[in-house]
């Protein structure tokens, strides 16, 4: 090989190595929190929000057990046959919302960050839910199973 079949092999090599990288997705943190306007709560961030909770309600009586972005849902009836779902997990103006499901069988747990009473104990819970289910709708609170649960 001569010299300038060496030259051009390495000039090649060398704008291969330079050529354009597809463009970078932009980074995926989240950004810093922007205040609320006066008299209006501040959105919770993500890490507000463990990735396991425990909701329930009572009158009736049920629950929700969230591990990132599936629920298993019971009732006293069911205790022993959860009914499990994948969904999705979304932060949503503050709020925490796990969706999925069509017809009967979809499904929206929405989790709030503020004070909650179940009004049976005298627990206090950091998060209030709403579970929908199909048509039906319930109402209670909810909790990091790894926290001691709050006392008044």
């Amino acid at each position: 090989m001569n010299k300038t079949s060496l030259g051009g092999l390495l000039l090649v090599a060398l704008l291969g190595c330079n050529a354009q990288k597809p463009p970078v997705a932009e980074s995926t943190t989240a950004p810093a929190p922007v205040a609320a306007p006066a008299g209006q709560a501040e959105a919770a961030p993500a890490a507000d929000f463990p990735l396991v909770l425990q909701a329930s309600g009572t009158e009736p009586f049920w629950g929700v057990r969230v591990d990132g972005a599936a629920l298993d849902y019971t009732t006293p009836e069911t205790q022993d046959a959860p009914r499990h779902f994948e969904g999705t997990r979304e932060l949503r103006d503050g709020l925490l919302v796990v969706h999925g499901g069509q017809g009967d069988d979809a499904f929206k747990l929405t989790l709030e960050r503020a004070e909650c009473s179940d009004g049976m104990s005298d627990m206090s819970h950091p998060f209030t839910a709403e579970f929908v289910l199909g048509k039906d709708t319930w109402k209670g609170c909810a909790r990091d199973p790894a926290v001691a649960t709050e006392r008044p």
